[in-house]
């Protein structure tokens, strides 16, 4: 199994206006995030409004993300949904438009027993070869997976990877490492945090799925690259550059629209509206968003100057 470690944007989903996808501009962004020296990227996640599509644009925007990156870095897909079966599909079809690895977020909505989503994981990891990054998101989900659990996991389908921790835990990072990595040293631990991106390689974890690389991957790309090279103190120097960004989360209003209102703020991509029910931002969240990018220095130099 490939062993996913460094920087994997969870890349935002364009949409023209009329709400079809906009291939182009996803195209452009990926193109932009690969060259700006991330490790890999990870579609079709939370920031990818992954719920806001139904399963055929799913599948169209994960075979036009997967050709388009030709293997020049690994491309995660999000597959999961609250459906067993919608997950073996999406999952399949990952595989076979050679996706790197899939990413099956534990089913939401209804909160399943311990016994239901083994199955449910299970039973993705039997339909497909390709490497499974359990995707766990506590708040959203109303389930957080144990490291026994997943451990467990590990020693019975050779293709559960690694995970996805989207929760402010380092305990948790900490355990995952110390558990599950002693079943099977190359299982990744990835964090979702993006303050956490140092924490979770000093804990001897592999790296972070930040929303906000998005819009600076560069940041976070370099802190990775410090650490990687055992500079350390050069990482630390760097942290506060990522750390200013978390204000973005701060921001009232719908995440997917602040992120997107933010990159065409920095300049990086054209304007693109978030799907219903996500909704534009107000007139002073938008005006609150310019002022926390200004104070983390995220506009272009000739806004940031005037």
């Amino acid at each position: 199994m490939t062993r996913f470690r460094g920087i994997y944007p969870p890349t935002v989903t364009f949409f023209k206006d009329d709400g079809s996808l906009d291939s182009e501009a996803n195209r452009r962004h990926c193109d932009f995030l690969i060259g700006s020296g991330v490790h890999g990227l990870f579609a079709l996640g939370t920031t990818g409004e992954f719920m806001h599509m139904n399963l055929k644009e799913r599948e169209q925007h994960a075979a036009e993300t997967v050709q388009h990156v030709n293997g020049r870095v690994p491309v995660i897909i999000g597959s999961g949904t609250c459906s067993t079966r919608e997950t073996i599909r999406l999952s399949r079809h990952a595989q076979g438009i050679g996706a790197d690895a899939v990413a099956v977020i534990t089913p939401y909505f209804w909160t399943l027993s311990e016994r239901e989503l083994v199955g449910h994981l299970s039973s993705v990891a039997n339909a497909v070869d390709i490497p499974i990054i359990i995707y766990n998101f506590p708040a959203y989900t109303n389930f957080n997976i144990s490291s026994e659990t997943i451990a467990a996991l590990v020693k019975e389908h050779g293709n559960v990877a690694g995970v996805k921790d989207s929760i402010d835990s380092l305990e948790q990072i900490r355990q995952r490492v110390e558990i599950i990595k002693a079943v099977d040293p190359e299982f990744s631990v990835l964090s979702g945090s993006d303050g956490h991106v140092l924490n979770v390689l000093q804990l001897d974890g592999d790296g972070c799925v930040p929303a906000t690389s998005n819009i600076v991957p560069r940041r976070f790309v370099d802190i990775f690259s410090a650490f990687d090279s055992g500079d350390i103190a050069g990482a630390l120097e760097l942290l506060p550059d990522v750390l200013d960004c978390l204000d973005l989360f701060n921001i009232h209003g719908s995440f997917h629209s602040v992120i997107k209102e933010a990159l065409a703020i920095a300049g990086v991509a054209a304007p693109s509206t978030a799907r219903q029910p996500a909704l534009p931002l107000t007139a002073d969240s938008r005006a609150r968003l310019r002022e926390v990018m200004a104070r983390a220095e995220l506009l272009p130099v000739a806004a940031g100057a005037s």
